[in-house]
């Protein structure tokens, strides 16, 4: 009996580990940085001084209107962490990941699991009433699950009409008027806002992950409601590698680094909403 107990506390442990070191319930911010690491406003607005001590803009002429960040003390206690954590710590890691692992190999698997969680964007189109981006949502799933074997290539992004979609819920909150809140640095998760926050949930539900290994289900007399966070896990670990680029893009150049970061994760997050 204590032999089948620790046997089933091993994946538990190595759960906890993944998702203390990963951040791996519906991470924004690698996705973000992606995104936003060809975007030189960002980086503008900061080295202009657009944000002061306190959060509040200095000139928002020259980037986005500023969001509330009255945990500042909080927000760069955890920036410094997040960023020391990463750089400091995982950069060798994601290196010798990327050494060993090709690109193409990644590149794949991130494919494939993007193309698994098209609900999330399918059911947010939607939701935004939106038929069109729900269609296209749609139609490059279908095409990337057969023609793409399961997902692992992204063919569908050869046609001009299904480009790759990025929608979820705190877009859908934000379509439907609700503002950001304030700005949160979270541990391990990094930049958001209170209204992104509230959308991880929405994600969640919308996740086919979710209902795969649920509270409901069990397997040889187990829960395996962590395997959604050890696949999420892996999914950011895969991608490190292009993360950690994309984030020495928007930190290097500033003078900075914590109002880069804001800047662009805000700035992103409203063209998202706005688009």
């Amino acid at each position: 009996m204590p032999t089948i107990a620790l046997r089933k506390l091993v994946p538990v442990v190595l759960t906890l580990c993944l998702l203390s070191a990963f951040g791996c319930q519906g991470n924004k911010t690698a996705k973000n940085f992606d995104d936003v690491a060809a975007t030189p406003q960002a980086t503008t607005a900061s080295e202009a001084g657009s944000a002061t001590s306190d959060g509040s803009a200095g000139d928002d002429t020259m980037g986005p209107a500023p969001v509330p960040d009255p945990l500042y003390a909080w927000n760069r206690v955890w920036f410094s962490f997040n960023d020391v954590f990463y750089s400091v710590l995982m950069r060798p890691l994601a290196r010798g990941y990327a050494v060993v692992m090709p690109k193409m190999v990644r590149t794949g698997l991130a494919n494939a699991y993007t193309n698994f969680t098209f609900p999330i964007r399918f059911v947010n189109s939607l939701l935004q009433l939106n038929l069109t981006k729900a269609s296209r949502e749609f139609g490059r799933f279908m095409l990337n699950s057969t023609l793409g074997v399961g997902g692992l290539m992204d063919v569908a992004k050869a046609d001009p009409n299904l480009q790759p979609g990025d929608e979820d819920f705190g877009q859908t909150l934000g379509h439907y008027g609700m503002g950001e809140g304030f700005y949160l640095v979270l541990p391990f998760l990094g930049p958001s806002d209170l209204r992104d926050g509230i959308g991880l949930i929405g994600d969640a539900a919308a996740n086919p992950l979710t209902w795969i290994f649920g509270p409901w289900t069990y397997y040889d007399d187990y829960n395996p409601w962590f395997w959604p966070y050890v696949i999420k896990a892996g999914d950011v670990f895969n991608r490190l590698p292009d993360y950690l680029e994309n984030y020495d893009a928007i930190t290097k150049p500033a003078i900075e680094p914590y109002s880069a970061v804001k800047d662009a994760y805000i700035q992103y997050r409203r063209n998202a909403v706005a688009h």
